[in-house]
């Protein structure tokens, strides 16, 4: 069923343009169809270019330690893309969905789905919203599909928008300016629904005019200091109520990012990539937002010993909630790491990573198994990309895959040196590393995560 789901409504994860439909339209018809399901539970909305994955995972990870009327909060969590499973996109306290549900679920609403025309992503997001209504959530983590405005998600009323960070990436779709992306991005922020706003990459005034006229309150993680309970410029208030209370109010959400900040050690984090040091600070001040608001309405103060089990949860989150391909360690001798960043936003704090842990490796060679997709802005990577290391260049089994002998003409003119393993395939360029690296080399996997998915598959048969 779900592979016939895949064949009638394609997925952007497999073609790309064909598949993006734009507008809410189609989400709202398959909402109200299904009885309104995203009205059963509360939410979190996380839009960005790059760290939405982990943001929203360690978040999921972090409520699911927090007290409710029985036992723990039940928190659902819908991500995408998938990298080995499917189900990985719809889990509930880091579970994912059951195969059964998904058949079912297909079965039951093939007809709805033919007749509105949905799209693979409306279809899933229907799915997930209708999975953690069944599954009776607390709260739901919903992690944006692409843009924000016009993401299928955004029907939501959630407890916080959150937006992690501006980067050039799917500007065919979103805009060919930092400004104009996140101008889409800041489509998330609601009338009277806190905005966060991670890291605001030079376009701080797009997002403070739109929580100006939604009338809300917005929190800029980046400001966020361990050292200083009120750091200046950490929040705008738009409210009309009275400014001194709301002032208040406000600072004791940012005391409270602060002391959750000052308590996660990042060296115990099982999230490793330098980039978690920049989406802690959007975690904790968009937890504090959250549990503010949960302990004003309980009428409770953060105890010590939940404020610790939720900074075990963030240290945690990864295993936790099952994420994977963020700076995963696949083997020890070579060396052999793996990470889904595939934009220049993302490759400019990932490739200094990996030439510090080269430096720091054995005298053995960087080698880049690297793959991109056909409508990826190349030239703007290889500027982040290490010119001593020598690349293998592989292709993706997806059409969207730019093939590896086309990915070497161009990295040849970029002055890069590399081979391509017999066929390109990642079956064979995993052979490659078998047969032709030591103990002492250093081996990357990136450039696309699909180059990371198809690996972690193979790896798992």
């Amino acid at each position: 069923m779900l592979e016939e789901i895949y064949q009638r409504f394609p997925s952007f994860q497999v073609v790309g343009d064909r598949a993006f439909k734009p507008g809410l339209g189609n989400m709202m018809a398959l909402e109200e169809a299904l009885g309104h399901p995203s009205r059963d539970f509360r939410a979190v909305h996380i839009a960005g270019t790059n760290g939405k994955g982990s943001v929203s995972h360690m978040i999921a990870s972090a409520l699911m330690s927090f007290p409710g009327q029985s036992g723990n909060l039940r928190v659902g969590l819908y991500t995408s893309p998938h990298l080995v499973d499917f189900r990985e996109r719809i889990k509930v306290d880091g579970q994912m969905v059951e195969k059964e549900w998904v058949f079912n679920f297909l079965k039951d609403h093939k007809d709805l789905f033919e007749k509105t025309d949905a799209s693979f992503f409306e279809i899933t997001t229907a799915m997930a919203f209708s999975y953690f209504s069944y599954r009776k959530v607390d709260v739901a983590v919903i992690e944006c599909g692409l843009g924000g405005r016009l993401d299928s998600t955004n029907i939501i009323s959630p407890l916080a928008s959150v937006i992690t960070n501006i980067g050039f990436d799917h500007m065919q779709y979103l805009g060919n300016s930092l400004e104009e992306i996140a101008a889409e991005k800041a489509g998330i922020i609601k009338p009277g629904i806190p905005a966060i706003i991670g890291e605001t990459s030079g376009v701080e005034r797009v997002f403070i005019d739109k929580a100006s006229n939604c009338c809300t309150d917005i929190y800029f993680a980046e400001k966020l200091n361990p050292y200083n309970l009120s750091p200046d410029g950490a929040f705008r208030s738009f409210s009309h109520r009275e400014i001194d209370v709301r002032e208040e109010a406000l600072k004791s959400t940012i005391s409270l990012a602060t002391c959750l900040l000052a308590s996660v050690d990042p060296g115990r984090m099982d999230l490793k990539g330098d980039c978690q040091k920049k989406n802690i600070k959007t975690v904790c001040t968009a937890l504090s937002v959250i549990l503010r608001k949960m302990l004003d309405e309980s009428q409770k103060d953060l105890s010590e010993s939940t404020l610790a089990d939720m900074v075990e949860a963030i240290e945690n989150a990864a295993h936790i909630t099952g994420l994977r391909g963020r700076w995963e360690k696949l083997g020890d001798a070579p060396l052999v790491i793996c990470d889904i960043g595939h934009n220049s936003h993302g490759m400019k704090v990932l490739m200094p990573q990996v030439e510090r842990t080269y430096k720091e490796h054995n005298n053995g060679r960087l080698i880049m198994f690297f793959g991109v997709m056909k409508d990826k802005d190349l030239a703007a990577e290889v500027g982040f990309l290490p010119k001593d290391a020598h690349y293998l260049y592989v292709n993706a089994s997806t059409p969207r895959a730019l093939p590896a002998s086309d990915l070497k003409v161009k990295m040849d003119e970029f002055g890069f040196t590399g081979e391509i393993p017999v066929d390109g395939s990642i079956s064979s360029g995993l052979q490659w590393i078998k047969e032709n690296t030591k103990p002492e080399d250093f081996v990357f996997i990136g450039g696309s995560s699909y180059v990371v998915a198809e690996v972690l598959a193979k790896i798992d048969e």
